[in-house]
């Protein structure tokens, strides 16, 4: 259930970011950022079962992500998820006293960085997010970044849930909840 949802969700990014290098203006930027955002809403599910979806995300990053993500994603999701997959748009002026506008990706001659560069260097490249801007400073978002991180996450979960029994069970039930929520019991 998880592995083929995941599966889907990777090879559809890599397709898209290979289609990004190819643009002339950057490319594929805003999709890219949703359907990375949404991917690790949708996996962090399997992993929690609390109600609150922001929490639910930022606890899933705080437990299995690299440090640098730790107790600052709960902002992100409300700013760029929520904003992204309801608003169409990520949300800005958030607070009245961050008044920071939304950056998204790296371009090098107007063209998004291939995957392949990004994983040679992965950490520079998180070295450029800014995930907790001061007042007027911009959020700085890379959605490639953010999803190689997630495919490291993911990949680790994936042999961990193999060899843990209480996980297993876990992401049992958990999926059983979410196929409550939705309507699609079996």
């Amino acid at each position: 259930m998880i592995d083929e949802t995941y599966n889907l969700w990777k090879s559809d990014l890599e397709k898209i970011f290979r289609i990004g290098t190819r643009g002339k203006k950057g490319g594929c930027n805003l999709s890219s950022c949703i359907l990375v955002f949404i991917g690790i809403e949708s996996f962090s599910k399997f992993f929690s079962n609390k109600k609150d979806d922001a929490k639910v995300f930022s606890d899933f990053i705080d437990k299995y992500y690299p440090t640098f993500y730790h107790r600052k994603m709960k902002e992100i999701y409300k700013l760029f998820r929520h904003g992204l997959a309801h608003n169409f748009y990520p949300k800005t002026g958030y607070q009245s006293t961050n008044t920071s506008k939304i950056v998204f990706g790296i371009d090098e001659m107007s063209r998004v960085l291939p995957l392949s560069k990004l994983r040679k260097n992965i950490k520079s490249y998180r070295e450029m997010l800014n995930l907790t801007p001061k007042s007027g400073e911009d959020y700085i978002i890379v959605p490639q970044v953010l999803f190689i991180d997630t495919v490291h996450v993911m990949e680790d979960l994936k042999k961990n849930i193999i060899r843990n029994q209480t996980l297993q069970s876990e992401i049992v039930s958990n999926f059983v909840k979410v196929q409550k929520e939705l309507g699609h019991s079996f």
